[in-house]
């Protein structure tokens, strides 16, 4: 039996975790248009921006590279589900990784047309930004809700931990 292995470091994790929470403060708490909700959609996009970069320099599971979605990947991790056995080693896996490229496409689109709507004049008031802004928020809220349901089902058909090591950043064997 190999010992528990290292999934996601600590950014990966802290990163996970102020998404979220700036996601929700967002779409669920704060007012749009008021300068607290700016502040944390600019903080969410800094958020984004860091990650990307963290998926050149960071370890082997946070890197772009390890879950870049392939014909290959996507054929491999099919092949994973069929059989019921993902990978212990692994960090996302090509569907995953195919949703987080959306997620990062669709906080980017947000954070501009925020900024659209608020610190340029031409914009100010667009009822199009305004709805293409709305449009956005409802994407990241389906992709969120998505996502869970992924990892729920997922875990579960595929017989792997996807919780657990995103809370302690490892991975039992017999997770």
């Amino acid at each position: 039996m190999s010992a528990a292995r290292l999934i996601w470091d600590p950014f990966i994790r802290l990163y996970h975790v102020l998404i979220i929470v700036a996601f929700t403060l967002n779409y669920f708490i704060l007012e749009p248009g008021e300068t607290i909700h700016q502040w944390v959609g600019y903080s969410a996009v800094a958020l984004v921006f860091l990650r990307i970069g963290w998926g050149f320099i960071g370890p082997q599971t946070a890197r772009i590279t390890d879950f870049f979605p392939t014909p290959l990947r996507l054929r491999r991790h099919l092949d994973h589900l069929r059989m019921r056995r993902l990978p212990q080693r692994q960090g996302h896996n090509a569907l995953g990784g195919m949703l987080i490229l959306v997620f990062w496409l669709l906080f980017l689109g947000q954070g501009l047309t925020g900024f659209l709507l608020e610190e340029t004049d031409r914009f100010f008031g667009s009822s199009l930004v305004e709805n293409i802004h709305e449009l956005i928020a409802h994407a990241l809220y389906a992709g969120a809700l998505l996502h869970i349901a992924a990892v729920l089902m997922i875990g579960w058909w595929g017989r792997i931990a996807l919780i657990r090591p995103m809370i302690t950043g490892w991975r039992k064997p017999s997770d």
